[in-house]
């Protein structure tokens, strides 16, 4: 929980398993449907269940010149 809100972590995997870092230190930019985050120091994704319903693209670009994109089709948690 952070200010009352529950909140879900997510990690965003390459193809061999391993975690790739959302932290600043490792990325360019990450987008939420086409809306760009602010980053931070954090290596995962913390979602909140104030986010309607419904699918979330997310478009994560590293500074090794990676290009990620995951769908997430978020349910709040009840």
């Amino acid at each position: 929980m952070h200010n009352g809100v529950n909140h879900v972590e997510y990690e965003l995997k390459g193809s061999g398993g391993a975690r790739i870092s959302l932290a600043v230190s490792n990325l360019i930019y990450i987008t939420k449907n086409g809306n760009p985050l602010v980053l931070d120091d954090q290596e995962t994704l913390w979602f909140s269940d104030n986010n309607p319903a419904g699918s979330y693209e997310f478009v994560i670009r590293t500074k090794a010149k990676l290009k990620y994109k995951a769908t997430l089709d978020w349910v709040p948690t009840p």
